[in-house]
């Protein structure tokens, strides 16, 4: 939809007026100066060769101005030919009856020609503003292509109708203007909807010094167009990353609600049950110690892996969010990693961890407390597929720009499918091995804690069988 509103100035058509006036003598004076050039020469030239300069100066009024001045200058060459330069000279009057449509011939051919002249010139013209339009037209939709702010895109769309159009003025309103109240004192003023489909982000009012011509309000509207269709890519982008985003939260919300009601309960039941029987005073009565003490450990180990549970849905949250703040140091990864061993060993009672570092490993600048959750999360993960009589093996070693930290794990191969999914929140492994794990937050805060020191963590083969998990930390230059 396109409203116009004209507001033509007394001046505008004043200048009209004068333009118009300058065509019709310039015509005029081209003849003038031609009869004058012609008149000496008349008795050397024949008819034919005065009617082909004066339909040459009708041609060239036709290609210079339009088909009013051309008809002028083809009737002043018909009288000024016969009446200075056809026998007898200066009257109308001709001698020879042949010559008279000679003259009759001349004036049909230079009107016909002069408006044949002028048509081609304005489909000429009308050819290259086309061009012209086209290209103003394909150089927007080029801007408007990688464009995803809404602010840019409606900034190109008005230097185009700026430096591109002639608008002396253009602003974008946030609403449909379907009827303007006023027109602007300086010039016609144009309101375009910015329109895509059913949907309309705005109108454009643009003001020009004159009234558009049909061409250029059709330019305007396909530009305008053009603008909407981007906005409308804008904002069904937006729409499909919030329908991802909710269906993210969607699918975490269903899995974490299975984690409660399964690993959330089940410590929760054990604590109860056990609770229960310690504070019944005659079940209590006939409980052996070694039996309460078995019952104490049960309600430790659960609390335990609430702990735990609860500490890794926090973990997972604030990754998620871009929460963490790291606190970067040089640290030793052998350092690391011999912490993360000796955790395991008090809890297990045996050695099951086997370190391998070379002595020139350089340090590496990170969060020390969060890259040691990451690789004991890790190591928790691989000690839980571990065979028995064999150890996780915790490796070191310095690359081209890199330093790679292996977890290597002697246990079942992960498919290949599978290797970017386990490291999804609440993901569970379709073989059963998940089973032993838990609600599968282990890997998925691994992989978030290793993105955020600009890290990678992948998995590969372990030659023989079983799963190596790589991580890769950037090498930073100066390392003490």
């Amino acid at each position: 939809m396109t409203v116009t509103l004209r507001s033509t100035t007394s001046f505008d058509r004043r200048a009209a007026l004068l333009r118009a006036a300058g065509e019709y003598l310039a015509a005029a004076a081209l003849v003038v100066a031609t009869t004058l050039a012609l008149w000496p020469l008349r008795e050397r030239l024949t008819i034919a060769n005065e009617s082909l300069l004066y339909m040459l100066v009708t041609l060239i009024v036709a290609v210079r101005f339009r088909t009013g001045p051309s008809v002028l200058a083809a009737v002043l060459s018909f009288f000024a030919f016969n009446y200075f330069l056809v026998r007898p000279y200066y009257t109308l009057a001709v001698e020879d009856s042949r010559e008279l449509l000679d003259l009759l011939v001349f004036l049909t051919a230079a009107v016909i020609a002069g408006r044949l002249t002028d048509y081609a010139r304005r489909q000429a013209e009308a050819a290259g503003l086309n061009a012209r339009q086209q290209d103003i037209l394909y150089r927007l939709t080029s801007a408007l292509n990688p464009l995803t702010d809404v602010a840019a895109i409606r900034a190109e769309l008005r230097r185009v109708a700026v430096e591109e159009m002639g608008a002396v003025e253009v602003e974008l309103l946030p609403a449909p203007a379907a009827s303007p109240a006023e027109s602007h004192p300086s010039g016609d003023v144009v309101f375009v909807l910015l329109q895509a489909g059913e949907a309309i982000y705005g109108t454009l009012r643009a003001v020009f010094a004159r009234a558009p011509s049909a061409s250029e309000h059709r330019l305007l509207v396909a530009c305008a167009g053009q603008a909407a269709l981007a906005l409308q890519r804008v904002d069904l982008t937006a729409q499909a990353e919030r329908s991802r985003v909710l269906g993210e939260a969607d699918r975490l919300k269903t899995a974490l609600l299975r984690a409660v009601s399964h690993d959330l309960r089940t410590p929760i039941t054990i604590i109860k049950t056990s609770a229960a029987n310690l504070g019944d005073a005659d079940l209590a009565a006939r409980l052996s110690a070694e039996e309460k003490g078995e019952m104490v450990q049960a309600i430790e180990a659960s609390a335990d892996a609430l702990d735990r549970l609860v500490g890794n849905l926090l973990d997972m949250s604030r990754l998620q969010a871009g929460a963490v703040v790291l606190n970067e140091d040089w640290n030793s990864l052998e350092e690391i990693a011999g912490d993360v061993a000796a955790g395991v060993y008090r809890r297990e009672g045996v050695e099951r961890i086997r370190l391998d570092f070379p002595d020139d490993l350089p340090l590496v600048r990170c969060d020390f407390g969060l890259l040691r959750q990451a690789l004991g999360n890790l190591v928790d993960n691989a000690l839980r597929h571990e065979p028995d009589g064999q150890r996780v093996v915790i490796r070191g070693r310095a690359e081209a720009g890199s330093i790679r930290l292996e977890v290597v794990n002697h246990g079942p191969t992960i498919p290949a499918e599978e290797r970017e999914r386990i490291m999804e929140p609440f993901y569970q492994s379709r073989d059963g091995r998940s089973v032993m794990g838990g609600v599968g937050l282990g890997l998925a805060i691994a992989h978030g804690i290793v993105a955020v020191h600009d890290g990678a963590l992948t998995v590969a083969d372990t030659p023989g069988g079983g799963a190596t998990f790589v991580i890769r930390l950037p090498q930073t230059e100066g390392a003490p």
